[in-house]
């Protein structure tokens, strides 16, 4: 089926469970892979990554100019900032340069929910859809809760400049910003120009909770798809009745084989498109932990609770973002092998020679497993989670015994 025609398809109640959520937000941020608009989209995405391209580099001018002029939280911030939103509008060059192969992701989804043979079956793919549906509403609330406290704690000034000496006794004047250190916003500028900065920031970090979450919530979501259809797969075929008729049962097995294939098609295009948003995740989170890892030593060994409360929160949330593709990485791998034991369980030895031989072409076909990777390089799993876990705490003990 075509975008034309998949756009133009009346979506079933299971549908828009399922894919709803996912089609609106990607509709916000003008990735929708079967969307038609193409210069509404274009536009979309310039005035996205425009906003937050002039924000970064103020940023990486006030960092470069000022430096460390604020609180060590506040520089901290300003760094994540700064990497988040680069990675946030890298995350959206794979997907526009991979719009096709998204599109015949979404388009098989589409199809999938159109065709449900019975209640068993949609019972299987509705709770894989309620795992992406419950990620989307945790992860994408959750982004927005965290930059309340930075709006609400950090109100504009425009007409009050706080004082605060410096240790040559001159006067340091600033305004509140809603993140970074305030010091790096010019106290000379006008009232109107400072008001214009403030809310191009706030709007700033609306854009980069949806695109930089929201983009991970849609790979989670598609991926939960495909597992699901995988299961449903192993379902028909461990139900493979090998005392029905000849020509029937060929015909099933012919069926599911060519599903088969299309189902390790959907899963090889999916992993080519993200393989190198998850190898940028992998690096700017691994760079972040580490600067993370470093300030909450730091914080333990001056007592600062403030700085060990944001530390550990800042390093929990970025080691969840990497459990999530962990998470998928090991479904998608498990969910593809074990159909090897699903022709296994299946009543094979009551079937004639030449059927049996049609089986075996689905087993082989696993000897070559499919795994969701970090730029071709490294396997997204939770074993792999856990080794990266473990490679950071051994970088922090290292570090610990430097600071004593």
């Amino acid at each position: 089926m075509s975008s034309k025609k998949s756009s133009e398809v009346a979506w079933n109640s299971d549908t828009i469970y399922a894919l709803g959520l996912h089609r609106t937000l990607t509709r916000l941020l003008g990735i929708w892979p079967i969307e038609n608009r193409k210069y509404f989209v274009i536009c979309q995405t310039t005035f996205g990554s425009i906003s937050q391209l002039m924000v970064v580099i103020i940023y990486i001018i006030g960092l470069i100019t000022k430096g460390n002029c604020g609180t060590i939280i506040d520089f901290v911030d300003a760094i994540t900032l700064i990497s988040v939103s680069t990675l946030s509008v890298l995350k959206f060059i794979p997907l526009h340069l991979n719009r096709g192969s998204m599109s015949l992701i979404v388009d098989s989804a589409i199809e999938d929910w159109k065709h449900i043979e019975n209640k068993k079956l949609r019972e299987i793919m509705l709770k894989y859809a309620y795992k992406g549906r419950l990620v989307f509403i945790v992860q994408m609330c959750g982004s927005y809760t965290t930059i309340v406290p930075l709006i609400f704690g950090n109100l504009p000034n425009p007409g009050v400049i706080n004082h605060e000496k410096s240790v040559n006794n001159m006067t340091s004047l600033f305004r509140n910003i809603p993140i970074g250190p305030n010091c790096w916003f010019p106290s000379s500028a006008s009232g109107n120009i400072y008001l214009a900065f403030y809310f191009l920031v706030i709007l700033h970090l609306i854009i980069l909770c949806t695109g930089y979450i929201g983009i991970d919530v849609y790979i989670f979501g598609i991926a939960m798809h495909v597992c699901g259809q995988f299961e449903l797969l192993y379902d028909h075929l461990v139900n493979l009745n090998g005392d029905e008729n000849y020509n029937d049962l060929r015909v099933k097995i012919r069926k599911l084989t060519k599903r088969h294939c299309h189902l390790l098609m959907l899963a090889n295009e999916f992993e080519n498109t993200f393989n190198l948003i998850i190898l940028l995740q992998v690096a700017v989170n691994g760079f972040i932990i580490c600067f993370s890892g470093i300030l909450l030593i730091w914080g333990l060994q001056a007592g600062s609770t403030e700085l060990i409360i944001a530390s550990m929160i800042r390093i929990y949330l970025l080691y969840f973002q990497l459990f999530i593709y962990s998470y998928v990485g090991e479904n998608l791998t498990t969910q593809a092998e074990k159909l090897q034991v699903a022709v296994y369980n299946c009543s094979w030895y009551k079937m004639p020679p030449s059927l049996v031989h049609d089986l075996t072409f689905i087993m082989m076909r696993n000897n070559y497993s499919f795994h969701l990777t970090a730029g071709k390089i490294y396997d997204m799993n939770i074993s792999n989670f856990q080794n990266l876990i473990k490679t950071m705490f051994s970088y922090f003990s290292v570090i610990r015994l430097m600071f004593e």
